[in-house]
């Protein structure tokens, strides 16, 4: 007679840990994300892998690498996760134990100039929706989006990634910007070769305005002396301000500015400065109510009140 045999169940939480080391590639990284200690996120991992009797993750001394057989984990790793976080939703709507939720991954950018007034008005539509906001930069909000962190993610170009379905939704321009006492102040336009010459403020790698700055102006370029990196957008516009430097910048973040004369523009000629800004989902995945009320308001208004800014 052959007795069958009960494989031990996988335990989601040390899943999750398991699919974060490998987005993160590192174990304080990931530790640091999970909010909890590096020794805490090794012994899950451990234990995991002693449960499955396979190795996942290859340790290295300056990296981890995924062995076969942490590269199938993964895979299956996020779709368990994402099919966990929605059956505990679905299932607490069903009873009426919980309101419903839109997780939503922004870019720094669009949370700051863009978002406050669509939200502003689904909570008007929808007051019963709770609504939670994680921004950051694009790498990680198209990470959090194929992990089902975030159900969407509005993030900027360029965005690609092999899990995502992504879509523009929004044109925009990059504009260089000088305080109002810099002697660029006046002239007709000015080229790359100009702005290579002047120090340099911009975003942090892995933003997508940092992205779009080093295909125009290389990455040696961007690597050197005369380049200043910040984390916020707000940061880039009060350097400038302080005549610390230019920067090439979304339109978007600077209308208020240019407007009241805090700054001023510089037409840049001889580059492609036209930027899009994209709406990134899972694929094969359809969309929550509170998502499609969302994307409805957010195309509405880009049409009203945005898309102007790229044909200007």
């Amino acid at each position: 007679m052959v007795k069958s045999i009960m494989m031990e169940p996988l335990d989601t939480t040390k899943l999750k840990t398991f699919v974060v080391i490998a987005h993160e590639g590192n174990f304080t990284r990931a530790a640091a994300r999970l909010n909890l200690t590096q020794p805490t996120v090794s012994q899950q991992l451990a234990t995991l892998e002693k449960s499955l009797g396979v190795t996942l993750i290859e340790r290295h001394p300056r990296h981890l690498k995924l062995t076969a057989a942490g590269k199938t984990l993964l895979a299956y790793g996020e779709r368990i996760l994402t099919i966990c976080a929605e059956a505990r939703q679905r299932t607490r709507e069903v009873a009426g134990k919980a309101r419903r939720t839109l997780a939503v991954g922004v870019g720094h950018t669009l949370a700051i100039y863009l978002l406050p007034d669509i939200l502003h008005e689904l909570h008007r539509i929808q007051p019963d929706i709770d609504i939670r906001v994680r921004a950051g930069n694009t790498a990680d909000l198209l990470a959090a989006t194929a992990e089902g962190q975030v159900e969407l993610a509005l993030v900027g170009s360029p965005a690609l990634h092999p899990k995502l379905d992504i879509s523009a939704f929004m044109n925009d321009k990059l504009v260089v910007i000088v305080s109002v006492n810099d002697p660029w102040v006046g002239r007709q336009s000015v080229t790359l070769a100009d702005v290579r010459k002047r120090t340099l403020l911009t975003r942090e790698r892995g933003s997508a305005l940092h992205a779009s700055v080093e295909s125009l102006l290389g990455e040696n370029h961007l690597a050197g002396s005369k380049v200043i990196m910040l984390g916020e957008t707000e940061a880039i516009k009060r350097s400038v301000e302080a005549e610390l430097g230019i920067a090439l910048i979304q339109g978007i973040a600077v209308q208020r500015e240019l407007a009241q004369g805090f700054l001023k523009a510089v037409p840049l000629v001889g580059a492609d400065i036209r930027r899009t800004y994209n709406i990134a989902r899972r694929k094969r995945q359809p969309l929550s109510a509170p998502s499609k009320l969302l994307v409805e308001l957010l195309l509405k208004s880009v049409k009203l009140k945005y898309n102007a800014l790229a044909e200007s």
